[in-house]
């Protein structure tokens, strides 16, 4: 099968990449779907007025890991001689990734890299997929969603419910990873934090199949990470 226009991603990729979703949020918690950046963004709003981050259950389980990633990355544990700044960490705006990326920068600099992992970069085309009408609704919508993305031969391409394609999802990831990552850096470990129909689309891209069969990936769960080596 050719690899479809909307992925930008080459064949041969000169950086090492993670898919890291983020931890359980206050979103999560309270089953809404926070898809808006004038929503999902600020310090402020949710339900304690502290935006809508990581509850903390969330925390525990990005911190738990994290520390397994780092295991996988480093299984010596020792750092890198020859690169002082090894690991890359670009993430999600959304308050609840740019949690959770710092809080693997933090478990990665305290178990190997000691201060070589610089903040996370925050980045707007990593941002949740954007769920229309569903929006600050019920979690319980995705299913509708996802139903949109398998109907041929549609695949979620004209959302009745003003949802984003899976394409226009895979086709701003990719030229972002493109355009800022591998034209820019080589010889690095790049963790993406994102959201979790974005990371299952990003990880279509890495297996270079159609975006509109995210589903049909093993999933991602919640503050889990994926290693794209597995798709080589």
């Amino acid at each position: 099968m050719s690899q479809p226009a909307y992925n930008h991603l080459p064949k041969q990729l000169k950086n090492h990449y993670i898919i890291q979703r983020h931890g359980f949020s206050l979103a999560n918690n309270d089953k809404l779907i926070c898809s808006n950046p004038e929503i999902a963004i600020p310090p402020t709003g949710g339900p304690l007025n502290t935006g809508y981050g990581l509850h903390e259950k969330g925390k525990a389980q990005v911190k738990e890991s994290a520390t397994l990633l780092s295991k996988h990355l480093f299984p010596t544990q020792q750092a890198p001689a020859n690169d002082d700044t090894p690991v890359v960490m670009f993430c999600s705006p959304f308050k609840r990734t740019v949690e959770t990326a710092e809080i693997i920068q933090g478990v990665l600099n305290d178990t190997v890299l000691h201060g070589k992992v610089a903040a996370p970069i925050r980045e707007m085309e990593l941002r949740e997929r954007w769920y229309g009408k569903f929006d600050m609704t019920s979690d319980d919508n995705y299913e509708l969603c996802w139903i949109d993305d398998a109907a041929e031969p549609d695949h979620g391409e004209h959302s009745q419910y003003d949802i984003e394609s899976p394409s226009s999802v895979c086709d701003r990831a990719t030229r972002f990873i493109v355009d800022k990552i591998e034209n820019q850096m080589e010889g690095k470990i790049v963790i993406l934090v994102a959201h979790g129909d974005i990371c299952q689309i990003m990880l279509t891209a890495f297996a270079h199949t159609d975006a509109w069969k995210h589903r049909s990936l093993k999933h991602v769960d919640t503050a889990n990470w994926r290693d794209t080596l597995d798709f080589e």
